[in-house]
């Protein structure tokens, strides 16, 4: 088996609010598009717009506290999505999200013309870079 790595690391804000829909097994899905402007050609104007797909618990912490306008911090892996529809063979990348953080404070984020007021029930931490890290894992170099 040869050797691979797959993540992916992205910075921008939620385009709309986080969609959320319940797998068969019962597993939240929660899904947005991420606005990621592009730095390529100096000065451009231009973003790519990315959908984001989360589960378990990332999907419940995105569903609670994200919405449009958010800029967060998205960490994942691609996936190229295949299907054929009518004789024709289309596909679709997506990120499949192991960690969303908030990248800037309540306060800078109600300071903004971005996105729409906090309406959801926010953690009350005013810190940036509050995320949706799993228990027992820490950013922390061990050693």
């Amino acid at each position: 088996m040869s050797i691979s790595f797959n993540k992916i690391v992205l910075v921008g804000r939620l385009t709309r609010d986080p969609e959320t829909k319940f797998a068969t097994s019962g597993t939240q899905v929660t899904s947005f598009s991420l606005a990621v402007d592009r730095d390529y050609p100096k000065d451009s104007n231009e973003a790519d717009f990315i959908k984001i797909s989360t589960f378990g618990k990332t999907a419940e912490f995105v569903a609670q506290y994200m919405t449009k306008g958010r800029l967060v911090l998205v960490e994942g892996s691609l996936r190229i999505n295949k299907w054929e529809k009518d004789g024709e063979k289309r596909q679709m990348a997506e990120v499949v999200a192991s960690r969303v953080k908030f990248m800037e404070t309540k306060a800078q984020t109600n300071g903004s013309n971005h996105g729409s007021t906090m309406s959801r029930n926010e953690p009350n931490d005013d810190t940036a870079f509050f995320g949706s890290d799993d228990a027992g894992q820490s950013d922390e170099i061990p050693f």
